[in-house]
């Protein structure tokens, strides 16, 4: 089997470790490289690059760093096998340290993104993810005096719903902000200050399962921007507006 010749333009710039990963991942696309396939040595790839193997170590490391090749030892970095998030996850991380507006700015990417999760969910899951949602509302509800360990348990049931949608990419999308969504269910919790606030909570938690169990997109859509839409003014500070809600128990599988 013929090897497809590697050719890259030398680098001219000082910026060599930059270029150099921005080089590499150029090959890759245009190479159309699949996971598992194998880059050139760092010799080779030095040699091509025009620059040292220590500025191709570096590059390389980026690139193993954003999730995009892998490197064992004794063998030539390959291209990952599966997708890495953890780049984004730090990235929100940061974000919301850094940015004005972070929190208002973080629901608006969650609701798009989780409304949507919400409605595949309701199309597409297992009766094994439902029982599984089912279960993680049954165990919210007793601990509904527990903020750190309701939103662990919340973050759960968001990522539950999720992984239902059966879209990996939106999967791991939701998945990078999962310390922020935890952060910001448990600082949710903490100022709901009364058992009525607290249970109406749960109750929108229960709402959203059994409308994902009914096959409801479209309500478990509506349901889950409303979700955000109260947190958020909980978050703000603001009392969220009343408004009738039933108490439904968690859907069976």
């Amino acid at each position: 089997m013929t090897a497809h010749p590697f050719v890259l333009g030398k680098l001219k710039r000082t910026s060599l470790t930059e270029q150099a990963v921005q080089g590499l991942l150029q090959h890759i696309e245009d190479e159309k490289m699949k996971p598992g396939a194998p880059l050139p040595s760092e010799a080779r790839l030095g040699e091509t690059l025009g620059v040292s193997r220590t500025v191709i170590r570096e590059a390389l490391k980026t690139l193993k760093g954003l999730g995009v090749v892998e490197i064992a030892n004794g063998k030539s970095p390959a291209i990952r096998r599966d997708l890495d998030a953890s780049a984004l996850g730090i990235y929100f991380s940061r974000a919301l340290q850094v940015l004005e507006n972070s929190t208002e700015d973080l629901m608006d990417v969650r609701a798009s993104l989780e409304g949507r999760a919400a409605a595949l969910a309701a199309k597409r899951r297992t009766s094994e993810q439902l029982a599984r949602m089912s279960d993680l509302v049954i165990q919210m509800q007793a601990q509904l005096q527990r903020p750190s360990v309701y939103a662990s348990l919340d973050t759960e049931l968001h990522l539950e719903i999720a992984r239902a949608s059966g879209n990996l990419l939106l999967f791991q999308m939701i998945g990078s902000i999962r310390a922020s969504l935890e952060m910001q269910s448990r600082q949710g919790m903490e100022r709901r200050k009364t058992e009525a606030s607290l249970q109406k909570v749960q109750d929108g938690h229960a709402e959203l399962v059994e409308l994902i169990g009914n096959g409801d997109a479209e309500g478990a859509a509506k349901c889950m921007l409303a979700h955000m839409k109260s947190a958020l003014q909980v978050l703000n500070g603001r009392r969220p507006a009343a408004r009738a809600r039933r108490a439904v128990a968690p859907a069976a599988a």
